[in-house]
């Protein structure tokens, strides 16, 4: 005999309460569980991460970005390392391109951070961008709040590059890195309005390559008001530096209303957002947005024209 409605949603609220119960014993199978929940939009983790939003607010969220081959992922295992020196519980989450096949992310946790993967108090994960502009996927937000729910002191986030693309990663970490290398320094000219505007700290990591003083002499006199540091994530050089930069920063912000109102208002328009969107795609319907695509396509109408009359028979 089926189980009546009422029975089925009691046990739907109980399996989301032992869940976030797990996550908030530290259980890492509970977390890589929800996680995935989230990556799949599936309405249960949004159930668990309402029980757990009071278990949040505690962790310190960095995000590290730069262009690909500055050395983002050997300087977040050299930061972990030094964390754990220093004692500190860590999470992870690494943004990889998303598979066109399936939706995954192409890039597996055990490329990277593999001599953390026996610790206990550090959790890595890998999230898809799924395509979101900004290389960040709006479920970022919720798994950062799900590791700092977990007890997780300091949670790093990866993210694919930096550019104005890239500048989501400002409105949900409380410490912005952005990572340069030498051999990037044909790009710091263009770089320089995106770094002024989500910059906490600049590192400058690969300082054994030719041209890492240089560049942090035409940096400093470019940058002066955002804190420089150079760093070699392969011989551990100038990681403690970094951390207690990063340690600084953590302190200056723990009193910074303004700050978390800004981070919390961010979260909440993407949520919104997310859900407009969904909204708007049941409402719309595929074939309509099929049928109108194929009329732009073939200049029957044109984008502009299509778009007005699909939002004015939503009646918004």
């Amino acid at each position: 005999m089926a189980k009546s409605p009422r029975k089925q949603t009691k046990a739907y609220n109980n399996f989301a309460e032992e869940l976030a119960n797990s996550v908030v014993n530290g259980d890492p199978r509970a977390a890589g569980r929800v996680l995935s929940l989230i990556d799949d939009r599936d309405p249960l983790a949004k159930r668990i991460l309402k029980r757990l939003y009071a278990r949040t607010g505690r962790a310190h969220v960095v995000g590290v970005t730069g262009s690909a081959g500055t050395g983002k992922s050997t300087l977040i295992a050299a930061l972990t390392a030094e964390l754990r020196r220093r004692r500190k519980t860590v999470g992870i989450l690494s943004i990889d391109p998303t598979s066109p096949f399936s939706g995954g992310a192409l890039l597996g946790d055990r490329l990277r951070m593999r001599e953390h993967f026996l610790d206990k108090e550090v959790f890595i994960r890998s999230l898809a961008t799924r395509g979101n502009q900004g290389g960040l996927s709006s479920s970022v937000y919720e798994a950062a709040q799900l590791l700092d729910a977990m007890g997780k002191e300091y949670i790093l986030i990866e993210t694919i590059g930096i550019g104005q693309d890239q500048l989501d990663i400002s409105r949900v970490a409380h410490t912005v890195v952005v990572v340069v290398a030498p051999e990037s320094g044909d790009e710091i000219q263009g770089m320089k309005a995106g770094i002024m505007e989500i910059a906490d700290l600049l590192v400058i990591n690969k300082t054994d390559l030719a041209g890492a003083e240089e560049m942090f002499l035409n940096l400093h006199n470019a940058i002066a008001e955002i804190p420089i540091l150079k760093t070699c994530a392969t011989k551990n050089e100038g990681v403690a530096a970094l951390v207690d930069s990063i340690e600084k920063n953590r302190l200056l912000n723990a009193n910074h209303k303004e700050r978390k109102i800004d981070l919390s208002r961010s979260q909440l328009l993407a949520l919104i957002r997310d859900g407009l969107m969904a909204k708007l795609q049941r409402t719309i319907g595929e074939s309509s947005v099929e049928e109108w695509a194929k009329k732009i396509a073939e200049r029957q109408s044109d984008p502009y024209t299509a778009a007005e009359k699909i939002l004015a028979n939503l009646k918004l």
